[in-house]
C-alpha cells in the first residue's frame, strides 16, 4: 500500500482537467530545479482566488433526466471542488 501526499485542510487534492474552464496549471522540471536551486518552496499551497466572469447567471439545462428547464449557477466553484 502506498502513503498518500494529503495537505490537511486544503480542500481537493487533485484538480482533474475541465474541457470548459480556461485556465490550467503545470509544475515544469526546470522551475521546481530553480527552487531547489534558490532554497525556495515549489509549491505554497495557497489558496488563489481567481476572477471569472461568467456570461449569464441562469443556464438553460439540455439533460433530459435533469427535471428542470433552468438551473441558477452562483458560483463557479471552490477550493474544495465543487
Amino acid at each position: 500500500m502506498f502513503k498518500k501526499n494529503i495537505i490537511k485542510g486544503r480542500g481537493a487534492q487533485k484538480n482533474v482537467h475541465n474541457r470548459f474552464f480556461e485556465l490550467s496549471h503545470e509544475q515544469r522540471d526546470d522551475f521546481l530545479e530553480y527552487c531547489a536551486k534558490e532554497g525556495e518552496e515549489a509549491d505554497k499551497s495557497k489558496t488563489l482566488y481567481l476572477p471569472v466572469f461568467p456570461k449569464t447567471i441562469v443556464n438553460k439545462v439540455a439533460s433530459p433526466d435533469v427535471g428542470m428547464a433552468y438551473s441558477m449557477n452562483m458560483y463557479q466553484g471552490c477550493e474544495h471542488g465543487c
